[in-house]
């Protein structure tokens, strides 16, 4: 089965069996297939988990202030008297080679840091599996000791590399891009079919696009857009490298404000885009009016009912900006995700075909008219549907 947040951690997903015996070749292709899944970062097999509350003592009265010293002689202990055992170093040891600790540490405070954390713990695993040697680089396995919050999982990581870096970039890099597990669920919250016409207005690497002609076996239509020549250049020839020509993804060097130049009305299946953060773009850009402006033009370029999914660190800027444009568009998720050093926002919405209020206004005030004789002012008034610049 699988369980999200195991133990309460964020950012982890289990797959665990229910007790029964599985067989080896069970276990390699449930291996092959976690490490073949798009939106993860690294696949663990794990060993145990432990509570830094379990290490308190008189010295250390709090979880927080448990130090990296501490750490390492709770696992020395718990090695010894066999309460834990990794059976990667276990096997290795036999043969004997090599291994590293890889610690990835959030929440906290912490009394230690990962290299501490690193450090300690392959100390105590060195000690006890005295035929492994600790190797920063060539090792033969890696073991994670990530610290989230106040519990530390243990377990070995299966792949080499991070799954979600290199996917795409084998001609052009941009700057700033979207690592390709964060693009995958972009692209499979757009709700595309085969057939589709997918566009990023802001395409930058083309990572999104990419990873949508991937996913669906090029049997989709993208367009990207990019106000940077460099960068819709770029994007092209990393769809070229990948085999995805002209006839499946074209690239535009063109401002997304101006959408409707390129695309037609109502032709467009989803819109999936990394919007302008505000960091390459420069202080003096006016961001709120740019996201008002591509929603806008976005809206007659969506079929009804089309999707656009978004990343954008101003998660409650665009919702608010949603709230204005709400008969324009359904607002179906907004999901705050962590990437290394910000938390942006996944935003997911619909396009409405019709605002039903307006129309039912517009309907309401047109019927009654015949009957009130009122001033050109007052008619200007009522009909009027600015509300200034505020979003």
């Amino acid at each position: 089965k699988v369980v999200a947040r195991p133990t309460g951690m964020d950012g982890y997903v289990a797959c665990c069996s229910n007790g029964s015996h599985i067989d080896e070749d069970t276990i390699i292709r449930t291996r092959q297939a976690l490490l073949n899944i798009r939106s993860a970062h690294h696949v663990i097999q794990y060993s145990l988990h432990f509570d830094l509350q379990d290490l308190v003592n008189s010295d250390f009265t709090k979880p927080h202030l448990v130090d990296g010293e501490t750490l390492y002689q709770y696992v020395k202990q718990r090695l010894v008297d066999t309460s834990i055992v990794i059976k990667s170093l276990a096997e290795l040891n036999q043969k004997g080679g090599s291994f590293r600790v890889t610690c990835e540490r959030i929440g906290g405070p912490h009394a230690f840091r990962s290299p501490d954390a690193e450090f300690e713990i392959g100390g105590a695993m060195m000690e006890y599996y005295s035929n492994c040697k600790p190797k920063m680089e060539d090792y033969d396995i890696n073991i994670r000791a990530d610290v989230v919050g106040n519990l530390v999982i243990l377990g070995t990581q299966l792949n080499v590399h991070d799954l979600s870096k290199d996917r795409h970039f084998l001609k052009f890099r941009n700057a700033v891009t979207v690592k390709t597990n964060l693009a995958y669920a972009m692209v499979r919250c757009a709700n595309i079919q085969p057939g589709a016409r997918v566009v990023d207005p802001f395409c930058g690497s083309g990572t999104l696009l990419l990873e949508a002609l991937e996913l669906y076996q090029g049997k989709i239509h993208c367009v990207g857009l990019d106000v940077s020549r460099r960068s819709s250049e770029g994007a092209r020839e990393n769809a070229m490298a990948e085999n995805f020509g002209e006839d499946v993804c074209q690239f535009i060097c063109s401002d997304a404000r101006s959408l409707r130049r390129h695309l037609e009305d109502d032709s467009v299946d989803a819109i999936i885009t990394n919007l302008p953060w505000g960091i390459q773009t420069g202080q003096n850009t006016d961001l709120a009016t740019m996201y008002e402006i591509f929603l806008r033009v976005s809206w007659y370029a969506l079929k009804d009912g089309a999707r656009v999914v978004m990343l954008v660190l101003r998660g409650l800027q665009v919702t608010r900006l949603f709230k204005k444009l709400s008969g324009r568009y359904r607002l179906l998720r907004v999901q705050v995700v962590r990437t290394t050093n910000n938390l942006p926002s996944i935003i997911i919405a619909e396009k409405l075909a019709v605002d039903e209020l307006r129309d039912a206004v517009k309907g309401q005030l047109a019927y009654y008219s015949k009957y009130v004789n009122v001033a050109p002012e007052v008619y200007q008034a009522m009909h009027n549907e600015t509300i200034g610049s505020d979003i």
